[in-house]
């Protein structure tokens, strides 16, 4: 299993890497972890996984607008990007 900090690291490099701004992003005592959680989406879709969550904030209209990142807590790969209009692997592929 991954640390919170190792999610964190993998999360602002998958951020870096599809050039994503963001105004603001959790502190490692902000990530949250759920156990077996339901993957309704991307490559693990129907299946249960531990994950940890990381929030990242991103410039809105009135106020910032909340993304969150769902990471594998085993293996610390990128499971997706949740946001209020969708995934944003959606748009970005």
């Amino acid at each position: 299993m991954i640390t919170k900090k190792q999610a964190l690291e993998n999360v602002v490099k998958y951020l870096k890497e599809h050039k994503r701004e963001y105004l603001y992003i959790n502190t490692v005592d902000q990530i949250s972890f759920e156990e077996k959680k339901f993957i309704n989406y991307g490559k693990y879709e129907n299946q249960e996984k531990d994950i940890f969550i990381v929030n990242y904030d991103i410039e809105g209209y009135l106020e910032p607008i909340a993304h969150f990142v769902a990471v594998d807590a085993e293996t610390g790969e990128i499971l997706f990007t949740a946001t209020p209009h969708g995934y944003a692997e959606d748009w970005e592929e």
